[in-house]
């Protein structure tokens, strides 16, 4: 039997095929990971506004610590926007969360303990500082 060649998929095909694969990594990225950019002043030092950050998904709140950067859903009613802080407390209410500097932020002290299953996000690592 004589061997043929398959004939090699035309460069249309080829770069649809990683346009797919881009888009399915894009989509994979989006559930496991959450990227965002630092506003505001809350967490100066350690963050200033303008920081890139990139925060995984919680899988298990039971491995939730103390000193963990957390990115949660403003609890208060009507706000829609993000929060990042840090757990300064972890009780039988919940997690207390509270920025690095106190008198720029919104935390706890204001909207109570958060539930551990509403700290869907820690942080993973800063990829772009401000400034560099």
């Amino acid at each position: 039997m004589p061997k043929t060649l398959a004939t090699p998929p035309s460069r249309w095909l080829r770069r649809m095929a990683v346009l797919v694969v881009v888009g399915l990594c894009g989509v994979v990225f989006e559930r496991v990971a959450l990227r965002l950019e630092v506003e505001g002043n809350s967490m100066v030092p350690t963050l200033l506004p303008g920081d890139r950050l990139v925060f995984r998904r919680v899988l298990r709140p039971s491995t939730l610590r103390v000193g963990m950067v957390v990115c949660l859903d403003d609890p208060r009613p009507g706000e829609d926007r993000r929060l990042v802080k840090r757990i300064v407390a972890i009780t039988n209410a919940g997690a207390e969360v509270a920025g690095d500097n106190t008198m720029a932020s919104t935390d706890s002290r204001e909207f109570g303990p958060i539930s551990l299953a509403d700290l869907r996000w820690v942080l993973l690592r800063r990829y772009n500082r401000v400034g560099q």
